[in-house]
């Protein structure tokens, strides 16, 4: 298995987190036409259906186009289809209206880091790591975020410094683990792997990428009784996933 050199990072999950945006298309808001038109892209966003959430995302901003929220959220909506230099415009606009604005700044980075513009998405995340107390939750995620920047150029050196320090601030940190467990098997590190990724485990719910990541670390370690282990959850928890086609035709 390869280590995908850029992935999204969960960048709409991560909006759609944080924005607690809770309307759905179906019912009828009510408040500022700027912040309700906001909620209506989001949603629209997260059922996929982007042409109605761009119409409602540029509805909100002719509202207030000096709304950070609203800037934020079209530059998702441009990142995920594929529009990087309208991405980066609104990226840009949302953090110049509100420089302490994390949520953007994180989106940010990680789409400059998806595309390899490494040095610059680091120092965003670095800013935030210099910028919050030590030890706290925006410091961590600050240094899994480096980490993962790090594994895509690759420098897995350089990526496994930002790890080690987000674990040494959260030791059962469910993300900087998985992400410990990725750059161990990409190293070759195959017994390190598997100890990140069963730490992991016990900290949270497999997904179908922690159950592949498992299936390809007991392959390459030839212990057939665990592989088999991870293949059965893999097939039983998530059948219609890309992982368990994978595993199904190979």
């Amino acid at each position: 298995m390869r280590m995908a050199k850029a992935t999204r990072y969960g960048v709409l999950a991560i909006l759609l987190a944080l924005q607690a945006c809770t309307t759905t298309p179906e019912e009828k808001p009510s408040g500022d036409p700027a912040e309700l038109n906001l909620q209506l892209g989001v949603a629209y966003l997260q059922q996929g259906r982007f042409d109605v959430a761009l119409e409602k995302l540029q509805k909100s901003l002719s509202f207030r186009e000096d709304y950070p929220e609203a800037q934020n959220a079209i530059a998702v909506l441009y990142d995920e289809r594929g529009n990087t230099e309208m991405a980066e415009q609104h990226f840009q606009r949302a953090i110049k209206l509100d420089p302490n604005y994390l949520l953007a700044v994180k989106n940010y980075g990680q789409f400059l880091c998806r595309n390899q513009h490494f040095a610059e998405g680091e120092a965003l995340f670095l800013g935030i790591v210099a910028d919050k107390p030590a030890g706290s939750d925006e410091a961590y995620e600050a240094y899994v975020n480096a980490g993962i920047c790090a594994m895509a150029v690759p420098d897995f050196e350089r990526a496994e410094g930002y790890l080690r320090k987000a674990l040494e601030m959260q030791p059962n940190g469910a993300l900087a683990l998985y992400r410990m467990a990725e750059l161990s098997f990409s190293k070759g590190d195959y017994l390190q792997a598997r100890a990140f990724l069963q730490r992991f485990h016990e900290q949270t719910k497999p997904s179908p990428e922690s159950l592949w990541l498992g299936v390809n670390i007991e392959q390459n370690l030839g212990d057939e009784r665990l592989r088999q282990e991870y293949t059965r959850r893999l097939l039983s928890l998530f059948p219609d996933s890309v992982q368990a086609r994978r595993l199904k035709s190979s």
